[in-house]
């Protein structure tokens, strides 16, 4: 029985006129699209008028926490943050772990959302539901670890003050800035750079609300039942030991490891720079909020980088600055991770534009002069360091790299388009589709670019049972909507993607969960039509801003050039085979349109009608 309503407040806050309101979100929508990615989702869409200039004042800014974040409920730490994306144009949905999720619920509310521009720059300071503007010049300029201990003197020195800041990246304008919270990124996409255009240069959150459980009695049983049994889930315990790196031996042992510039897959210095080795740098375990595994790693450089240390560096950052540049020094890798963290950029589209880099050095395609002095080839780990610094300054290529990759290519030219390996804009992640069919729907068809986080199917990428065999391209449309699906509710509750992953917990358990706390019954078939709901919703925002079909697409590399060894020797990526069967599953036209019938089966023909003219029938 329902013992009160569940509440969703969110704060609206017009920064040029230092005024804030008030809402509460209708529960019906709750229901509808969950909360975070979801609701975020139906807020830009309602909300953004098409066409708008990502780094306008009229672009707005979303933070949200999923329903589960702050509860205790195991593995929910994850906040999003949903913006029109200054990389790619599309819809961005980017989270982020850590506590800032759970300390924004505790400080009064459920959500942010951020309009129009300060004069000046500006932080705001939310505590007990109470909200500041407070003045931040003196802040621009500093790294992000810098900002978040000023402003936490500043505000008394509480550790319980959670802070999400940018760094000099988005000061300057690289388009693939990221926002941070203590060791934590809101990576992907450029919100960074869009807080930046806000002249905000950080929020600071604390309080002591109670996050609302309508039924916290069945609710408590579950969570303390779910942990229990976590506690002898030997994957769990594995994962909790070593992280994300520990995945990298098996993606390269399965041969679709992206090796220089995904020319290879397979990389001969993976030992070097490897999880064992991670361990051995090992200063402290450390976890999320409300988190049993702890998978975290804060591990500290040796030289000639000491000084470095960082909570990782996880499996995408190892890729990035490690097999992609062909490099084999870890402290390396751990050092540019660290910049990246200071600067607040993208680890993933940091190291994938230096490797784009330098295999255009490689290829003649950029000049000593352009290098700006540097010998930018494969392997050469003091040259990628310094590269992540000039990116972070916009020095020199550093500049033009800041761009993204889609942009450099077009401005150095000759083939380098061909081997810019980005989806929409947006920088591709650790895994060739080529060795692992369905990960080329996940990149193409994600609606924020090239990105393995809205739908990481491990059955393919780790080999996660029940087997599914990675080079067959049968079936593989039903097998991308099933994780597709299953992310889109995920990230709307605020869980990590890994404890369900690998047997932390089953989607009956995650559907009563959310029922108790919000007090309505929600079958576990519910869940997957709501992340059916949220995949299209986007893909209409995406429609709406002038996208296609066509946008659902791969770097040439990928279609063209075979797998040159490992077990997909051979191997090329069968898009537009797999594209057709994908949309015949979704109940998408030959062009990837969403049928009038499917829209009206998810009740999106509203929205149907406004992104795409269909009339409501």
């Amino acid at each position: 029985m329902k013992s009160e309503k569940y509440k969703n407040i969110i704060l609206r806050v017009d920064l040029a006129r230092k005024k804030f309101e008030k809402e509460e979100i209708d529960q019906s929508k709750i229901l509808k699209f969950i909360g975070g990615r979801g609701l975020g989702a139906k807020i830009l869409f309602d909300e953004l008028k098409p066409g708008t200039d990502p780094q306008s004042p009229d672009n707005k800014l979303i933070f949200l926490a999923g329903p589960m974040i702050g509860t205790g409920a195991p593995w929910a730490p994850k906040y999003c943050v949903e913006t029109k994306s200054p990389l790619t144009g599309t819809i961005l949905m980017s989270l982020a772990g850590g506590f800032f999720g759970a300390g924004m619920r505790n400080s009064g509310y459920d959500g942010f959302i951020l309009e129009g521009r300060s004069e000046e720059p500006d932080y705001l300071w939310i505590n007990d539901g109470k909200v500041e503007f407070r003045k931040a010049s003196h802040l621009r300029g500093k790294l992000t670890d810098d900002c978040q201990e000023t402003i936490r003197q500043e505000l008394g020195g509480d550790k319980n003050i959670q802070i999400a800041c940018i760094g000099p990246a988005g000061e300057k304008g690289v388009r693939f800035a990221s926002i941070i919270s203590g060791y934590r990124a809101v990576g992907r996409g450029g919100a960074g750079l869009v807080l930046a255009s806000k002249n905000l240069q950080a929020i600071a959150v604390n309080g002591t609300r109670k996050v609302p459980l309508v039924q916290p009695g069945p609710f408590r049983e579950l969570q303390t039942a779910i942990r229990k049994k976590a506690r002898g889930v030997e994957r769990l315990v594995m994962f909790g030991k070593y992280g994300t790196p520990r995945n990298q031996l098996i993606v390269n042992e399965r041969g679709l490891f992206p090796t220089r510039n995904y020319q290879g897959g397979m990389f001969e210095g993976i030992h070097e720079v490897s999880y064992i080795k991670q361990q051995e740098r090992l200063i402290r375990k450390t976890t999320c909020h409300s988190c049993p595994v702890a998978c975290g790693n804060l591990t500290k450089a040796r030289a000639p980088y000491e000084g470095f240390e960082t909570e990782g560096p996880e499996y995408e950052t190892f890729w990035a600055f490690g097999a992609h540049c062909g490099n084999t020094n870890i402290d390396a890798v751990i050092a540019a991770d660290r910049l990246c963290d200071q600067f607040g950029m993208d680890t993933i589209s940091t190291g994938n534009g230096i490797g784009f880099a330098m295999e255009c050095a490689e290829k003649g395609l950029l000049s000593k002069a352009d290098l700006g002095g540097l010998d930018l080839k494969f392997g050469n780990h003091q040259a990628m360091v310094e590269m992540v610094r000039r990116i972070g300054n916009r020095q020199g290529l550093g500049d033009l790299l800041a761009e993204g990759t889609r942009r450099a290519a077009e401005k150095i030219g000759g083939n380098s388009i061909h081997f810019a390996m980005q989806v929409k804009g947006m920088e591709i992640p650790a895994y060739d589709p080529r060795g692992a069919k369905s990960m080329a729907l996940t990149y193409s068809t994600s609606p924020r670019g090239g990105c393995h986080e809205r739908g990481l199917i491990s059955r393919e990428t780790f080999g996660t049972p029940p087997y599914l065999d990675p080079l067959s391209i049968e079936g593989k449309g039903a097998v991308a909507q099933f994780y597709h699906d299953r992310t889109a509710f995920l990230d709307s509750l605020g869980y990590c993607i890994f404890p369900p992953n690998n047997g932390g917990m089953d989607f009956q358990e995650v559907a009563s969960l959310f029922s108790f706390v919000v007090g309505e019954p929600f079958p576990e078939l519910d869940l997957f039509k709501a992340g059916e709901r949220i995949w299209n919703l986007e893909r209409l925002f995406n429609f709406r801003e002038g996208l296609t079909g066509k946008d659902d697409a791969l770097p040439p590399r990928l279609l063209k050039e075979p797998m040159p060894a490992g077990p997909a020797k051979g191997h090329i990526v069968e898009l537009d085979t797999l594209l057709k069967d994908y949309y015949k599953v979704r109940n998408w036209d030959e062009k990837g349109v969403p049928r009038p019938e499917k829209l009206k089966e998810l009740d999106l023909e509203e929205e149907g009608k406004a992104a795409l003219g269909w009339k409501k029938t």
